[in-house]
């Protein structure tokens, strides 16, 4: 196909830039996430304006030459800038997005992106490009160029009207009959300045202890600036954080999990990190948080339905947890990971 690829700033891109690129997002969220609510083009919007202060993000929309209106390929393309706080322990890698039309895929657009993406990531000095999907076509565009699947992962749903609410509520009034010097405590949007170093030590802890399995990547390094900026971001996009930390009787954090609504995902919510510090496991904190969030989740959103989450197929630990909960496989996907080099060769080769 003849394609023309055009850069996209979501800071600076017009009315008609932004309409294209909702008319696009929408073909696509059918296309990976059929029945599920879509996020509205303001929203979408928002998010992507504010952006990630640590990272240069860089984005590309495919046409089909002399057809402007209609884009067909997308590619997303970030880096960490030298300030961000991870930039030491990330410092090779390139986190690539790219996403084609079902009509048009097989006709050279993902290697034409793909190409791109070599090209940025050459320029900026990185050695290792990584990247993930979901769809059966992606599947088989990583194997066609030869990229390393390095994790797989599950995306599990539990639905609400199937819970043993019985079983969570035992969860949750097991918690402090086993640790009675425990304590819960509640965040809003906001995490007080006075714990938010603490707060983002273990947070920290908790994303980096997540399995990577052969991905080549770093630490994860949150500071109270970078969870600020989130905590914006989340508010300003319409979104509610729901988050629950157990505090021991020295006052130190040693577990947390959080959840995130938005309005636009009407019965849908947002499961993200659980963790508990390696000194406090094995007494049943991470039921005791996972229950207790849960229930508060009920009172505090009652037209919620579902709860999804994603973990590593090598994450036993919240694995269990989430299948006694209810939660089951709603679909797999995979992160991939390909040197610059091992793409410079697949390209010179032609490859389609």
């Amino acid at each position: 196909m003849d394609v023309s690829l055009v850069s996209f700033d979501s800071k600076t891109a017009s009315s008609e830039e932004w309409a294209r690129f909702h008319t696009f997002r929408r073909i696509r969220h059918e296309e990976q996430n059929p029945g599920d609510p879509v996020t509205e083009d303001a929203t979408s919007e928002t998010w992507m304006r504010r952006g990630n202060p640590e990272a240069e993000e860089i984005r590309f929309a495919a046409f089909r030459h002399g057809k402007p209106e209609e884009v067909i390929g997308w590619l997303y393309f970030s880096v960490y800038r030298e300030e961000a706080p991870s930039y030491a322990t990330r410092e090779k890698e390139a986190r690539v997005s790219l996403q084609v039309l079902q009509p048009y895929r097989r006709r050279g657009v993902g290697r034409m992106l793909l190409a791109k993406a070599t090209e940025l990531a050459r320029e900026r000095g990185k050695s290792l490009v990584i990247g993930g999907t979901e769809e059966a076509d992606g599947f088989a565009f990583v194997e066609a160029i030869g990229a390393q699947v390095a994790q797989r992962n599950r995306e599990g749903r539990l639905y609400l009207d199937q819970v043993d609410w019985e079983m969570v509520e035992r969860w949750a009034e097991e918690g402090p009959r086993r640790s009675p010097r425990t304590t819960l405590q509640w965040l809003g949007d906001h995490v007080p300045d006075d714990i938010a170093e603490e707060y983002c030590e273990v947070l920290t802890e908790s994303l980096n202890e997540a399995p990577r399995d052969e991905l080549e990547t770093g630490d994860t390094i949150i500071t109270p600036e970078v969870n600020r900026h989130w905590e914006d971001s989340i508010k300003e996009s319409g979104g509610r954080a729901l988050e629950v930390m157990c505090r021991e009787g020295d006052g130190a954090i040693s577990g947390m999990t959080a959840m995130g609504y938005w309005p636009d995902d009407k019965t849908m919510i947002q499961q993200f990190i659980t963790g508990v510090r390696p000194p406090y496991r094995g007494r049943g904190l991470g039921k005791w948080l996972k229950a207790a969030n849960l229930l508060r989740m009920r009172q505090e959103f009652p037209q919620v339905t579902v709860v999804v989450t994603g973990n590593a197929t090598t994450n036993a630990a919240m694995l269990s947890i989430n299948e006694r909960l209810g939660f089951r496989k709603h679909r797999d996907s995979i992160m991939a990971q390909m040197s610059l080099e091992a793409m410079d060769e697949y390209l010179k080769r032609g490859g389609g």
